[in-house]
């Protein structure tokens, strides 16, 4: 009865630990499922970053040789009339001046002994402002993808990389243990063999039960 309740004892400490082990595996596998969710494409943050790209869209300069999408938009005349005329022209069709408190001044006007340089910047008409920020938010949209691919394909190669690194530990633990366990049976095949000769010998009489020879 003794003994029996000791082996009670004992396998309880052995199902504790199985069950632990059981539960971190579980919560493991648990975790490597979720983590690509994390990469999922989210409206709240595709809505802040095209606001953000509105802000930045509507104080630039468009560029249209660097592919750079502006709601203000330069102008170069060649003289003070034609700059006047420009100016009537693209106001009537509904740009706008810029702000005051802006960083840009709506003309400016370089003068030197041999000639004069005329710069005026305008806003877009809110329309043509609305058909910009379409394309914008394409970009951002197309952006935010590819980054979230990006960062995907990262992660699962971080999880696949972890889980070849514990096959190969797994692997290396096995053969140690294979190798310990190959160790350990040699030995007992050789204790038992060196049991059998010295039996034999003191049965022959050339050796006695202390292993002295005769």
């Amino acid at each position: 009865m003794q003994h029996h309740r000791q082996e009670k004892q004992n396998e309880a400490p052995q199902q504790q630990t199985q069950n632990e082990g059981s539960t971190m595996s579980n919560k493991s596998t648990q975790a490597t499922t979720e983590v690509p969710m994390q990469f999922a494409f989210s409206d709240s943050e595709y809505r802040s970053r095209c606001q953000n790209a509105k802000g930045f869209y509507e104080s630039r300069v468009e560029k249209p040789s660097a592919d750079i999408l502006g709601a203000i938009v330069e102008f170069n005349p060649r003289t003070l009339d034609e700059s006047h005329e420009l100016y009537h022209q693209y106001r009537a069709a509904g740009w706008l001046p810029l702000e005051p408190v802006g960083g840009l001044p709506t003309a400016m006007l370089l003068e030197s002994p041999l000639a004069s340089f005329i710069t005026l910047y305008l806003k877009k008409p809110a329309r043509d402002q609305e058909r910009d920020l379409v394309e914008v938010c394409k970009q951002v949209r197309a952006d935010y993808e590819a980054e979230l691919e990006a960062a995907l394909n990262a992660e699962i190669d971080r999880q696949v990389a972890m889980s070849l690194a514990k096959d190969e530990r797994d692997r290396l633990q096995a053969e140690q243990q294979q190798r310990l366990n190959r160790e350990q049976q040699v030995r007992d095949e050789l204790a038992a063999s060196r049991a059998k000769l010295r039996e034999e010998l003191i049965k022959s009489g050339r050796l006695t039960k202390e292993g002295n020879a005769q």
